[in-house]
């Protein structure tokens, strides 16, 4: 497991320099990795708190270990990991387009593996504003929580905002979006009504 990282960006995660959608600033996702397992990541996000819902639905599958007290960790090339994973609307049979309904970034930082700073919001949808059961059987996201929220171009704004402020838009910081597969940057992202 201490191997993880630096195994998975060498030998199995993809760079998709291709995934920005026109309508985002081109500095926002200049590179974005794709990890074919998050599972150390998700116990993170439960560890800091950071999300409830999250917390109660990885508790339950039984991630609790943390990656920052592994006792041997290689160097890593980024100074920080955007780990992302995004919950959208759906339904049984699916529909389109899906909406990014919650936007969470955990900041971890690469060289201690502790997390600095986490971004999270709940999206209102707005193609399909009316959350199916499916979906909240699925994410445990119920209407309440997206009723009233920003909507994504808005999400978007914010999430700029607090790349600003965490130093994450300076050139000579290297940071990268971590997300389990390719459906949060390359599906989600470029699908924005």
């Amino acid at each position: 497991m201490s191997g993880f990282y630096v195994n998975a960006a060498e030998d199995s995660m993809q760079l998709l320099p291709h995934v920005r959608p026109a309508r985002l600033p081109s500095h926002l996702f200049t590179r974005s990795l794709v990890a074919p397992t998050a599972d150390p990541f998700y116990s993170l996000w439960a560890e800091k708190g950071s999300n409830p819902m999250l917390n109660r639905r990885l508790g339950s599958q039984g991630f609790g270990a943390s990656v920052a007290a592994m006792t041997s960790f290689p160097p890593q090339r980024y100074h920080y990991f955007l780990v992302l994973d995004f919950e959208a609307t759906c339904d049984k049979p699916q529909i389109h387009p899906q909406e990014i309904i919650e936007f969470p970034i955990l900041k971890l930082n690469g060289r201690t593996m502790e997390i600095e700073s986490t971004f999270h919001t709940y999206v209102q949808p707005v193609v399909h504003p009316q959350l199916t059961p499916f979906a909240t059987e699925l994410t445990g996201i119920i209407q309440e929580m997206v009723d009233g929220q920003p909507t994504l171009s808005q999400v978007l704004e914010r999430v700029e905002e607090w790349m600003g402020k965490e130093g994450l838009l300076d050139p000579s910081v290297k940071s990268i979006f971590v997300t389990c597969g390719d459906w949060d940057l390359k599906l989600m992202l470029t699908a924005l009504p």
